[in-house]
């Protein structure tokens, strides 16, 4: 979901797309509920910088990503120069667990009982694009989000329903920067309070959508104030 940021970032920065385990061309996992756990995600990321050499990065995450992210910043701090979030929520509300589950009794049998792309694309026009959105955008997310396979998609979903980054937010020391939707309805002004509250070196700014998918309608914005953020004196100071 991020490739609409890599030729604005590319020029500045090496860039790794790292594909979760059990989707994309990561490897499969055997156990779903022992294999998907936000321990696992976090020692696969921490593995992987130190397999690249590449330590102390900078990490940008989107929703979920962001809550990976927070969770290496406190739980790993040498390897994290700088901490960009985009529409990262610290937890999943409940009023947003209940429209997730679109009238079904969780999200989780929402998605098993619609399927996972009616579910992604019900949800999507609910909270994720504006209705003025390109419809092949849409088209495309749901497609990509449907590609794998759909007993991990809902295992993640789970992760996902059941995370709390709150523990993890006054450990983090790196220069932050959170980018997010104005009025969102999944990152909403109780999750902001609390970043703010407890995370010691961040800086908040909005993008002018209530919108979950910021990085994808409002790729430009959001890349400017990534590439201000990494060169500010902020940041330098403190590599």
């Amino acid at each position: 979901f991020w490739y609409r940021w890599i030729p604005l970032l590319s020029r500045h920065f090496k860039i790794v797309r790292a594909d979760m385990r059990g989707v994309g061309q990561s490897s499969s996992v055997d156990d779903l509920e022992r294999d998907i756990s936000i321990e696992h995600c976090v020692s696969d990321l921490v593995q992987l910088i130190q397999h690249l050499n590449v330590g102390p990065v900078y990490y940008c995450g989107e929703s979920m990503g962001g809550i990976l992210g927070l969770a290496l910043a406190s739980l790993h701090p040498q390897l994290i120069k700088a901490l960009v979030l985009v529409a990262t929520p610290v937890y999943i509300s409940e009023a947003m667990k209940k429209r997730y589950a679109m009238g079904h009794g969780s999200r989780l049998e929402a998605m098993k009982e619609m399927g996972i792309k009616n579910w992604v694309r019900e949800t999507s026009v609910m909270t994720r694009f504006a209705p003025d959105t390109d419809p092949h955008l849409i088209d495309w997310y749901v497609n990509e989000f449907a590609k794998g396979e759909p007993e991990v998609l809902v295992r993640y979903s789970a992760l996902v329903n059941s995370a709390n980054a709150q523990a993890f937010l006054p450990k983090i020391q790196c220069p932050t920067l959170a980018i997010m939707p104005s009025n969102g309805q999944i990152t909403d002004a109780d999750q902001e309070r609390l970043i703010e509250e407890h995370i010691q070196h961040l800086r908040i700014e909005h993008i002018d959508s209530p919108y979950h998918m910021i990085h994808l309608t409002h790729v430009k914005a959001c890349t400017d104030l990534v590439l201000q953020f990494l060169t500010s004196s902020e940041v330098l100071l403190k590599e």
